[in-house]
């Protein structure tokens, strides 16, 4: 630092009150969240649950009241619970309750969801769809938004969040409780809230932490086929090469499906022998296909919306920061050549030029169909940015 000295003061720290009343009570801290949900790192956490739309505080179910409900467009659903973390019993405690609560809200309907938040909100009229897309949404819209919400009911898939003041704890000494809950697909993370205040100012900083976070794959699971409960199945150790699933990897695997039923299991399968390359698929709204090279810069190979499309301009960002757009034009061109009635669709500016199959990006099925082409042209592009990497005369 240069200049004058700066003057430094440390901030103090606010810990929460036990108790439902005044600043820092966890009432307030309910209130603080429900007003501003994006103090809640869903990003870190599920990031296909982004953004949320606050929808009720203390919903009333069988075992309990739920804190903070928000609920995504896309009928995504989040239940918060915020409490202290002071001690191994109020630790299982909450825990439990939580999942209580899950386990309670996967046996509703939408309906049943709708009138519960009606009595939460004190609004007999409330519209779960308009409240949560907005007054200008398409009417189109709804049925896909009650068949999210439903399916999500049912199959348990929610992201649940304890979020506090004084949370540490490792995901590994939930396994008990995540045993008894099978059925349910949800994401369970500990999320811990602190507070500061600057002694000059008076000014008051939150900061979130994800403490812990559960992943599906440590878990029992019954998958529910035709209405049908399975057999309650405790997984076993999976090998390096299998990959956790998410509520995000799995509701965009689930919008694959309805673009063509068996493109989940061929893309996966892809990914797979790609993976020998260090290619790799990041999870997020849609899937970015990934490749990491040396120091780990991180190159893009594409990306794979949730309508089962390939946007390979995605590629050229990357490119161009090392000064080598040839590169991935040269990939693009190459892929392009395998696919019939595949063209590169030209931009005044070269960082959007695109694989098309008409007047559209390119369906990942009918890429899959030339997958050894696709891989062999991953492979030139990869081994062209190792040549250029290597260059000293590369930015």
């Amino acid at each position: 630092m240069g200049g004058e000295a700066e003057q430094v003061s440390a901030l103090e720290a606010l810990p929460l009150k036990a108790g439902s009343d005044g600043q820092f009570s966890e009432r307030w801290l309910q209130m603080l969240i429900q007003r501003n949900p994006t103090l809640l790192p869903v990003d870190q956490i599920e990031p296909a649950l982004v953004p949320l739309v606050p929808v009720c505080i203390e919903l009333p179910i069988p075992s309990g009241f739920v804190d903070n409900l928000m609920l995504t467009t896309d009928g995504g659903i989040v239940l918060v619970e915020t409490k202290l973390w002071r001690n191994p019993e109020a630790r299982r405690e909450v825990v439990g309750q939580v999942l209580d609560y899950a386990k309670d809200l996967s046996r509703w309907t939408y309906s049943e969801l709708q009138r519960a938040i009606r009595v939460a909100a004190k609004d007999p009229q409330l519209d779960l769809f308009r409240h949560v897309a907005g007054p200008d949404a398409a009417p189109e819209a709804e049925g896909k938004f009650i068949d999210a919400v439903s399916r999500n009911l049912r199959l348990g898939r929610f992201l649940l969040i304890i979020a506090g003041d004084g949370i540490q704890e490792s995901a590994e000494h939930l396994t008990d409780f995540l045993q008894r809950h099978v059925g349910l697909h949800f994401t369970l993370a500990l999320v811990e809230i602190s507070f500061w205040r600057a002694p000059d100012t008076g000014d008051v900083f939150v900061q979130p932490k994800v403490v812990a976070r559960t992943l599906q794959i440590e878990r029992a699971v019954v998958r529910l086929e035709e209405g049908v409960a399975m057999t309650p199945t405790r997984l076993t150790p999976a090998p390096s090469t299998t990959k956790p699933t998410s509520i995000s990897a799995e509701g965009f695997y689930d919008a694959l499906r309805l673009a063509s039923p068996s493109l989940p299991e061929r893309l996966q399968a892809f990914l797979t022998e790609a993976e020998a390359l260090g290619v790799y698929g990041d999870i997020q709204r849609g899937m970015t296909l990934k490749w990491k090279g040396p120091g780990d810069r991180v190159f893009r190979l594409g990306h794979i919306g949730s309508d089962g499309r390939l946007a390979t301009d995605y590629a050229h960002w990357d490119a161009q920061a090392v000064g080598r757009i040839d590169l991935s034009h040269a990939y693009q061109a190459r892929l392009a050549s395998a696919v019939p009635g595949a063209s590169i669709r030209q931009t005044p500016n070269v960082v959007g030029w695109r694989m098309v199959i008409g007047s559209e990006n390119p369906p990942v099925a009918v890429l899959l169909d030339h997958g050894d082409a696709w891989l062999a042209a991953i492979m030139d592009y990869i081994a062209g940015l190792e040549r250029a990497l290597a260059s000293p005369e590369t930015v």
